[in-house]
């Protein structure tokens, strides 16, 4: 277990919602949102992963048990809200199905639900590597509906991250498939999984059969949206996340 980096938004004393960002992330993933939500009330929590951001950076420690413990040792284990994007929506499931976090809503937005080889995601996380622009126009050219803001924060990510504990993290624990715990997950939680329009994580056919798992409501398809929903779609994002607990009208 290591010390993490979380960065805060709101006030102490709030619901606390905690934000799991993506392999190549960090707390900036969550520069306009956690603000947002603050503003509706929550206290929002986004600890940045061992190898990310300001968290150390280790050479081992990267298997999900040590992942979640870690981030177990610095947010609460029952916050109001726990969103995951990408890689931490992965996590976000592990937990929940393993009692380590107990939230009263979860929000998984592109979820890594199944890694079928270590293969793949190593050959993504190199292209990644190799391919992704490291300034903000070429961020920016690639994904038309974020913000500077929202492009600076990926530069920063991009700079900050440790490749290969991104790798052992990221390939190194499939493979896995948690495509039939969705309604497992759903059952013990209620939950949104927020998509976009075409997800490489949640092909159609997994769409298909995750409606007929836990239902078509809990599943919410943004079909103009990247990968990035709440970067690409703010406004949307945060309905989402409201529909299940919103800090204006509960308890």
């Amino acid at each position: 277990m290591v010390p993490l980096n979380v960065a805060t938004w709101g006030a102490a004393g709030g619901p606390v919602c905690v934000c799991l960002h993506g392999i190549t992330a960090n707390a900036s993933s969550w520069t306009r949102l956690g603000p947002r939500l603050a503003e509706l009330g929550f206290r929002v929590l986004a600890p940045e992963l061992r190898g990310h951001g300001e968290s150390p950076k280790t050479a081992d420690g990267y298997d999900t048990e040590t992942l979640l413990a870690d981030l177990a040792a610095v947010v609460p284990a029952q916050p109001h809200v726990l969103i995951g994007h990408s890689f931490g929506g992965y996590l976000a499931q592990e937990a929940v199905l393993r009692g380590v976090f107990r939230p009263r809503a979860l929000i998984l937005e592109d979820p890594v639900s199944h890694q079928p080889d270590q293969e793949v995601p190593t050959a993504m996380l190199a292209y990644d590597r190799t391919h992704l622009p490291r300034d903000i126009e070429g961020t920016m050219a690639l994904n038309p509906h974020w913000t500077r803001l929202d492009a600076a924060g990926k530069v920063l990510s991009l700079e900050q991250v440790n490749w290969d504990g991104a790798r052992a993290a990221f390939a190194g624990n499939g493979p896995w498939d948690l495509r039939g715990s969705a309604a497992r997950v759903a059952a013990t939680v209620p939950t949104r999984w927020v998509l976009p329009g075409e997800s490489r994580f949640v092909p159609a056919a997994d769409v298909a059969a995750l409606r007929v798992a836990v239902g078509a409501d809990p599943v919410v398809v943004v079909p103009h949206a990247g990968h990035s929903i709440h970067r690409d779609d703010l406004d949307r994002f945060v309905d989402v996340v409201t529909s299940l607990y919103d800090p204006r009208s509960s308890s």
